[in-house]
């Protein structure tokens, strides 16, 4: 289970961000429908769909937003405080980040 308590349900309209690059952030999502653009320096570098989860690195790297998060259609997210998510899930998520920075170098 991703969630140790039910996430709060959140929607986002068409054209509005969920989060922004640099902004302090203490939620995690799991997108449940639409697109949403991740933009990097106001380019996007990546389009994602239902079951993407997002704002992780935020929780794994500090507290910044690392990217910014654009709704292409209208979504629908499931959000939890890092609190609420359970340790095992975030010890997963942070040795995927390694192998990726691995992976890059």
């Amino acid at each position: 289970m991703l969630f140790r308590s039910k996430p709060r349900i959140q929607t986002v309209k068409q054209g509005a961000t969920l989060v922004n690059q640099g902004d302090l952030g203490s939620d995690m999502y799991v997108l449940l429908d639409g697109v949403l653009s991740v933009e990097v320096d106001g380019a996007s570098v990546a389009n994602v769909g239902p079951g993407a989860v997002l704002g992780e690195r935020a929780l794994l790297e500090g507290g910044r937003r690392t990217a910014t998060l654009r709704a292409l259609t209208p979504c629908k997210v499931a959000a939890a405080n890092g609190s609420e998510v359970a340790p095992e899930i975030l010890s997963e998520l942070a040795e995927g980040h390694r192998r990726e920075g691995a992976q890059a170098g």
